[in-house]
C-alpha cells in the first residue's frame, strides 16, 4: 500500500510490545527520511532513531508514551523550519504505518541526547509494533467536517474533493485541526487558525501541525495525478485576517500524458 492509501488508515498507537524492528527496516527508515521532497529544501535535517527495548532512555514531557523506539527530529533553526518538520515526518510515518509499525507523536518530549552540531530537536516520535489494531476506519476519525473547514468558492470536482478528504484526515496537536482552506477548482488558499491562548509550544506545535497537513495535501495531489505547486503570494501576506494568518497558496495543474 503507498503513502495516499496510509492516510485514511494510520492512527496513533500508544502501545507496543516489546519486540525489536529488524535493522534493515531501521535503516531504511532513515534512508526514506533522506530522500524524500521537503517544503525547504535548504534547511539541513537530521533523523535519528533511539533503541529503548531496555526502557534505560530517560524520556523527558508531559505527553511522553513508554516505546521501543523513538524516533528523533533534528533541524536548523530557519524560517518554516517547524512546517518543515511536520511536512517531512508525516511522510516518514505514513511509510512506517505501511511496514506494520505503530506510530505516535510526542508534543513537549525530548530525549536527552546529544544532537548534530548546530541542530535543534525539534519533535520525538514512538515507534514500535502495535499492541493495539494497527489500522482505522477512516469513517470513525474524529475530524471536523470539510463543510466547516472550508469555504468553496467554485464547485469542487471529484479529484479536489480526494484531496480535501486527506486533508481532513490530518493529525493535529490536540486534534485542533488548526487550518481553514477558501477553495476554488484550481487552487486551495491555506489558512492557519491563531490560539486563543498563545504560547510558544503551542504556536509551535501549531506550525507542525501545518506541515503535516500540507503533507497529505501533496501526497493527495500526486495521487490524483495533480501537479502542486505551495507558493506564498505576497498580496496575500499584506492582508490582515481576523481569526488566523495566510500560510500558502495550492496551484493545483492535472498533468498531461
Amino acid at each position: 500500500m503507498n503513502l495516499y492509501q496510509m492516510i485514511f488508515k494510520r492512527r496513533s498507537i500508544r502501545k507496543f510490545k516489546k519486540e525489536q524492528v529488524p535493522e534493515q527496516l531501521l535503516k531504511d527508515i532513515i534512508y526514506f527520511g533522506d530522500n524524500i521532497p521537503r517544503l525547504h529544501g535548504d534547511i539541513q535535517i537530521k533523523l535519528e532513531i533511539s533503541e529503548n527495548m531496555e526502557e534505560h532512555l530517560p524520556v523527558k514531557g508531559l505527553w511522553k508514551v513508554e516505546a521501543p523506539y523513538y524516533l528523533v527530529f533534528y533541524s536548523e533553526e530557519k524560517e518554516g523550519y517547524l512546517a518543515n518538520a511536520g511536512y517531512v515526518l508525516e511522510h516518514v510515518l505514513l511509510y512506517m504505518t505501511g511496514k506494520g509499525l505503530g506510530t505516535c507523536y510526542l508534543g513537549s518530549t525530548r530525549i536527552p541526547e546529544p544532537g548534530p552540531a548546530g541542530m535543534k530537536q525539534v519533535i520525538v516520535v514512538a515507534f514500535g509494533y502495535p499492541k493495539t489494531l494497527l489500522y482505522r476506519d477512516p469513517a470513525t476519525a474524529k475530524r471536523l467536517p470539510l463543510k466547516e473547514l472550508c469555504v468553496f468558492k467554485e464547485e469542487a470536482g471529484e479529484s479536489m474533493k480526494n484531496i480535501l478528504k486527506a486533508v481532513r484526515l490530518a493529525p493535529s496537536a490536540m486534534n485542533t485541526q488548526p487550518w481553514r482552506f477558501i477553495v476554488y477548482h484550481d487552487k486551495i488558499y491555506v489558512f492557519s487558525c491563531r490560539e486563543f491562548l498563545p504560547s510558544s509550544s503551542l504556536v509551535s506545535m501549531r506550525e507542525i501541525s501545518t506541515g503535516i497537513m500540507l503533507s497529505h495535501l501533496t501526497i493527495a495531489a500526486e495521487e490524483m495525478w495533480i501537479n502542486v505547486k505551495l507558493e506564498a503570494e505576497e498580496a496575500m501576506e499584506k492582508k490582515s485576517y481576523k481569526s488566523g494568518a495566510y500560510v500558502a497558496t495550492a496551484f493545483l495543474k492535472e498533468y498531461k500524458c
